[in-house]
């Protein structure tokens, strides 16, 4: 018997995208009784196919990886929502593998050269623009190099969740921006080149992240776009088994 209060659970409709039986129902539009999957979060209705190809889902992502327009995946007969649900599913995913294998590879190395910098981009929030800064650090060493990222604003906290995905012992090299001056073995270079090299290349991949472009988009959608780049430009620490 379900608690007071909450949703049953209906176990005779499966989920179209990953078969899960664990759904309830999410409202009405027109008549037509929608559902919530409690296992991937897809929302649907009885009946409905929406599944596509696991060859097609990998051709959307990679072409959203590689800068081309939002509306390029209709080419694929792909709707638009269903790219920024791949995004959100699969692309979520994808960070989290980074973030696992980062940590792995912080383990592995004794030392290395850690370059670190900052990009800015847009935010929005309930109509508001906001800034949001993406921190990126390019770790070299003698097993090979990879590059670790953060998302947030333009403060300590931020370039503290990327600093915990490097080797303990190197040097740091930066622009002279005041957050790295507290960190120890630290040397001032500018420009720091692959860094924005690397911010360049986002921009051009991703055109929600076009400096003037005022889109709406959260932290976990920035993650995971800039994960999927990494994984397209395999820029991840391949030293790792």
């Amino acid at each position: 018997m379900a608690r007071r209060g909450r949703k049953p659970v209906y176990r005779d409709v499966p989920c179209p995208s990953c078969g899960s039986n664990h759904v309830v129902k999410n409202g009405k539009i027109r008549g037509r009784q929608f559902y919530l999957c409690r296992e991937c979060g897809r929302k649907f209705v009885e009946g409905a196919k929406h599944h596509h190809d696991r060859s097609v889902r990998e051709r959307a992502l990679r072409m959203y990886a590689n800068g081309m327009s939002m509306r390029s995946p209709r080419v694929l007969q792909v709707p638009l929502g269903t790219v920024f649900t791949w995004i959100k599913r699969y692309g979520g995913r994808k960070y989290a593998k980074l973030v696992e294998l980062w940590r792995r590879a912080r383990d592995e190395l004794n030392e290395g050269v850690k370059v670190v910098d900052e990009m800015w981009t847009y935010f929005r929030r309930n109509a508001k623009a906001f800034y949001s800064w993406v921190f990126t650090g390019f770790v070299f060493s003698m097993k090979g190099m990879y590059v670790v990222f953060s998302v947030g604003d333009r403060s300590e906290n931020t370039f503290q969740e990327l600093a915990q995905y490097v080797p303990e012992k190197g040097t740091w090299v930066s622009d002279d921006y005041n957050v790295y001056f507290l960190l120890p073995e630290h040397r001032v270079v500018s420009p720091v080149n692959p860094n924005e090299s690397f911010h360049s290349s986002l921009r051009d991949r991703l055109v929600r992240f076009k400096k003037a472009t005022k889109v709406d988009r959260s932290f976990d959608m920035m993650r995971y776009s800039v994960g999927l780049v990494l994984w397209e430009r395999g820029l991840i620490p391949e030293f790792i088994p």
